[in-house]
């Protein structure tokens, strides 16, 4: 690949590296825009009707009478009345509801040195539709498939810094996929046996975690979520998830076998196993999980969250076995230029090359943590609005000191936005229909990745144009130590070919988007 190539791939979607805002978990979209006159319409990732929140059983479908054990058809045909097999049930006249969401945006970065007409530019599309069948009140089966299509590139790359828009992969540049690109996010049946043990099969989603930005204890999605995105755009996870709750305490236990989390289980040694129980004591809701499957380190993870008098606070701590990717190293005083020097003059404009350079790397055999943990404060500044703020924290154990090496992580492909520095911070504020406007959102949120001092702010706004129309938009600039994260640059030195800088930094993020959902 051209150099050229890979600083216009790398350059464009770095735009989303300062991503949309926080897909962490908001008020939904009713409370956010102010919608007491809307119909009620699904989330981003969810159907109309919801699908029941995780931990809870199964939710009676919509317009649902009691029907008789067998329809009319079906005593003609055997001659007598057939059985449930895990007892009587309700039937639904009208099982089947169909939906989606249409979501069309459009991003652009300013770069130091780039002119107007060079400025880079993304236009992603991205089409959810489902099928949602609930025949009983206790059988439910899902369908969500999705197309994703880019007009401003001829194929849909992922050479820049940040997520795929398409499914919250992690972006490695160079790498493109099928334009337009089709994709399933779910697919899964549910049911129960005798009220009390629930199941749910097939590709689904399950997030665990309380934190906002920072999820280390979110295991079971192959992707890291992107904290700066509206729409979690991650597809969902193929497994058997067995749920009993002990609804006298409020508690719930979960086993689950994983089928795709590692890779594709086509032996049953690599079929994974986790397990996880949430319980509630006194104003704390705590949870305890574990997973081990071949192919990834074992992991373990904790969380927690409870009002502390005005405060509301959350943590979390995952442990894991060693680094789930090696650490690399660079010997202390030595520079990427260097390691480079002493290369052999690998040519640069390719990222074939620069993998190849030698660099040691390290795995301890011990479990090596990530912790997470913030607040939020909520007050009212007039008789009918309140407004949030909160801080957060992330301590990244197999993290790094300094950006000395990112360009090294993307050519090997192992480049993983928002958790490549040890220590990280996050200072936000919310405010939801503020005066008389109901149906607006605002959010600011400022992220800084302490370790190699870099930071992006953030300013997003939402608003309820229609009934089923969303608006939406962002501003955003980067600023900080040149070639940090958040303000990645390749610039100097063997960087710079025919006069040109490899990266140039960024400095500015606008970007907006229109949502329907049906």
């Amino acid at each position: 690949m051209s150099a050229r190539a890979w600083v216009s791939a790398v350059v464009l979607a770095t735009a989303l590296s300062g991503g949309p805002v926080a897909a962490q978990s908001r008020p939904d979209e009713e409370a956010l825009f102010g919608g007491d006159e809307q119909p009620e319409t699904p989330a981003a990732a969810a159907q109309e009707p919801p699908p029941p929140a995780e931990g809870s059983p199964l939710e009676p479908s919509r317009g649902q009478s009691p029907g008789p054990e067998q329809s009319r058809d079906e005593q003609a045909f055997t001659g007598e009345p057939v059985q449930e097999a895990f007892g009587t049930e309700g039937h639904t006249e009208d099982p089947l509801k169909i939906g989606g969401q249409f979501y069309l945006r459009a991003f652009t970065q300013g770069s130091e040195g780039v002119s107007f007409g060079d400025t880079a530019f993304s236009a992603p599309t991205l089409v959810d539709g489902y099928f949602d069948a609930r025949p009983t009140d206790r059988l439910r089966g899902m369908v969500v498939g999705r197309l994703s299509f880019d007009p401003s590139r001829a194929g849909q790359s992922t050479g820049f810094l940040g997520t795929n828009p398409s499914d919250g992969t992690p972006a490695i540049p160079g790498t493109t996929f099928a334009n337009p690109r089709v994709l399933l996010d779910q697919a899964w049946l549910r049911f129960d046996i005798a009220h009390t043990v629930f199941f749910t099969v097939g590709k689904q989603h399950v997030k665990w975690g309380t934190s906002r930005f920072w999820n280390p204890t979110d295991f079971l999605s192959p992707q890291r979520r992107d904290p700066l995105a509206v729409f979690d755009a991650r597809t969902g996870a193929s497994m058997v998830k067995l749920h009993v709750p002990w609804e006298a305490k409020g508690w719930n236990f979960y086993g689950i076998a994983l089928l795709d989390n590692a890779g594709p289980a086509s032996t049953l040694g690599r079929i994974g196993g986790a397990a996880r129980a949430e319980v509630v004591l006194g104003t704390a809701e705590l949870g305890a999980s574990a997973v081990l499957q071949r192919g990834r380190k074992p992991r373990l993870g904790f969380d927690i969250s409870s009002a502390a008098g005005p405060f509301d606070v959350y943590g979390e701590l995952a442990l894991t076995k060693g680094f789930e990717t090696p650490r690399f190293l660079v010997p202390e005083g030595l520079s990427l230029e260097d390691i480079i020097a002493g290369g052999g003059g690998l040519e640069l404009d390719s990222l074939e090359y620069l993998a190849k350079l030698p660099v040691p790397s390290e795995s301890p055999g011990h479990f090596t943590p990530q912790v997470s943990g913030g607040a939020t404060y909520t007050f009212a500044y007039s008789e009918s609005d309140t407004a949030t703020v909160g801080v957060e924290y992330f301590y990244n154990a197999p993290g790094y000191d300094a950006s000395t090496l990112y360009p090294y992580l993307i050519a090997r492909g192992v480049y993983q936005p928002f958790y490549l520095g040890k220590h990280y911070a996050a200072l936000y504020a919310t405010l939801i229909g503020p005066g008389s406007w109901d149906k607006t959102s605002f959010v600011l949120s400022n992220l800084g990745n302490l370790s190699d001092r870099s930071f992006t702010s953030r300013f997003d706004l939402g608003y309820r144009a229609l009934s089923y129309l969303s608006v939406e938009g962002y501003a955003a600039v980067s600023y900080g130590r040149k070639g940090g994260e958040f303000r990645f640059a390749l610039d100097s030195g063997p960087f710079v070919i025919d006069g040109r800088p490899l990266v140039p930094a960024p400095t500015f993020q606008l970007g907006g988007g229109l949502r329907i959902n049906l």
